[in-house]
């Protein structure tokens, strides 16, 4: 009797003990369900957060404007699309361009941070913009070029205008400077050069013109080639007071006026575009 009690007392032991074991057990299954859950959870987490960055990011291209920078802006559009260039020069050289990193595009509406396709402003530095029809981040079709510098003999304006092929002039156009400001009557005022562009060099016929400060305009025609010159029976070549070969054109019209070049200058090439734009990528290198 005294026997059977001891073995139902270990019956009912180990019976509390498989309910104790069956319970942690089913906790712990519990934590690890929730501890999965958990996980899943914040799997999803990253992609949420790296979505609202790049909402972020696409907002942060738009750049707020003051009423006066939009009105400046707005301006200096008007002055390029009306071809004033000494005027857009005024314009942009007595603002302080408060961007520090370019290219920025504005397009009467926004600036934004980016070059994006279709037609507007385009600054590529403090001193250089673009305007024009743009497309892939690159001036495509008719655009024109202005960039403003303050030499020690005046103030001047480089510019460019024409059509433009992913990025680059081809096709009719021109290039060249004008002082604007300061200077006298031993300095070239306007450089003009007329022709045909091939990838930001010249080619073929090229007329080119120069205006001095009285306002008195000489011009020359010659050919060239890549940017550099083809001289024909034009061209006299002769030597200098030092003993060095030159060679001279007459002007057009004008046979007072001679533009004589070293022998070296004559095969360089120097008949291009003078303001060079870069293929940026949206929102910069």
């Amino acid at each position: 009797m005294k026997e059977k009690r001891r073995t139902i007392a270990a019956i009912g032991l180990i019976t509390v003990l498989l309910l104790a074991l069956g319970a942690a057990g089913s906790a712990k299954n519990e934590k690890a369900a929730l501890k999965r859950e958990s996980q899943e959870a914040a799997s999803s987490l990253p992609a949420k957060k790296e979505a609202v960055t790049e909402t972020s990011e696409e907002a942060l291209t738009e750049i707020s404007l003051t009423p006066e920078e939009k009105e400046l802006l707005d301006q200096l559009t008007e002055q390029m699309e009306r071809g004033d260039l000494e005027a857009a020069a005024r314009t942009l050289n007595g603002y302080q361009i408060p961007w520090k990193e370019f290219p920025y595009m504005y397009d009467k509406t926004a600036m934004k941070a980016e070059v994006s396709d279709g037609k507007g402003l385009v600054f590529i530095k403090a001193s250089t913009v673009f305007y024009g029809d743009f497309a892939d981040g690159s001036p495509q079709g008719n655009c024109t070029a202005l960039q403003v510098l303050e030499l020690e003999e005046g103030k001047r304006y480089d510019y460019s205008f024409g059509t433009w092929d992913q990025g680059k002039m081809t096709g009719e156009g021109e290039s060249g400077y004008n002082y604007y400001d300061g200077v006298t009557e031993d300095v070239t005022k306007t450089n003009i050069k007329k022709g045909t562009f091939q990838k930001d060099l010249m080619e073929g016929a090229v007329t080119y013109t120069s205006i001095n400060a009285a306002g008195e305009e000489t011009t020359w025609q010659f050919d060239v080639q890549g940017g550099v010159i083809v001289p024909d029976d034009k061209w006299i070549k002769e030597t200098d007071s030092s003993g060095a070969v030159v060679y001279r054109l007459m002007a057009e019209g004008a046979e007072v006026h001679a533009y004589t070049l070293s022998e070296s200058a004559m095969g360089e090439s120097r008949w291009k575009n003078l303001i060079v734009y870069e293929n940026w990528k949206a929102g910069g290198f």
